[in-house]
């Protein structure tokens, strides 16, 4: 009897059921996955904390009190343990002096960094403004070869050519290289005797002088 009631499944519906298990399971599994990778939320405390103590903290902190004061993005909250000053970007300009305010945010450089704001007007999100957009174009990777120096002008960096006749040998002086004239008729020569030189001397009083008597040996 109990084998009776078990229905009856065919191939295709046994498959189909497969199918829609492991849909679930990788649904399932997918949003575990997501759940682990997105980053973890810091609640505020709902117990307020005392002015006079929020250099102690380090985390996201509950301020009750009373505006004592509005400074353009800025203002002063007090409560029975002293006053700070809040940073509350956009969301100050619709604060006035002596309203009660409840500020969430982190203490950090002397000022409370607020976040969300509960007043008359009710809970709101303040802080520091949206950044602008981007302009066009920017993020952009710079186009190819920008930033480099222009390519040089044609014949740029060259040797200049050198004047016409450069390295050529200087001409020859006027003259150089021909023969010596000839020389001047009779230069060299000796020049000749005096009419009489070498004749014997005249006769002294008409005598002839006699020649010399060599020796006798």
């Amino acid at each position: 009897m109990k084998a009776s009631m078990i229905p009856h499944l065919s191939r295709g519906q046994r498959i189909a059921l497969g199918g829609a298990a492991l849909l679930a399971m990788g649904a399932a599994g997918g949003a575990g996955a997501v759940q682990l990778t997105r980053p973890s939320v810091e609640m505020a405390p709902t117990v307020p904390t005392a002015i006079a103590k929020l250099p102690a903290t380090s985390g996201i902190v509950t301020v009750r009190g009373r505006v004592a004061g509005v400074y353009g993005t800025r203002f002063l909250v007090e409560d029975a343990s002293g006053r700070t000053l809040v940073d509350a970007g956009r969301g100050a300009g619709t604060l006035t002096k002596g309203a009660p305010v409840l500020v969430q945010g982190r203490f950090d450089d002397g000022q409370l960094r607020a976040r969300f704001l509960a007043d008359q007007g009710g809970v709101r999100e303040v802080g520091a403004p949206p950044p602008p957009p981007p302009a066009p174009g920017a993020g952009a990777p710079p186009p190819p070869d920008a930033g480099a120096p222009p390519p040089p002008a044609p014949g740029a960096g060259a040797p200049p050519p050198p004047p016409p006749g450069a390295g050529a040998p200087p001409p020859p002086p006027p003259g150089a290289g021909a023969p010596p004239p000839p020389p001047v008729p009779g230069a060299g020569a000796s020049p000749p005797p005096p009419p009489g030189a070498g004749a014997p001397p005249p006769p002294v009083n008409g005598q002839v002088p006699l020649a010399p008597v060599a020796p006798r040996a």
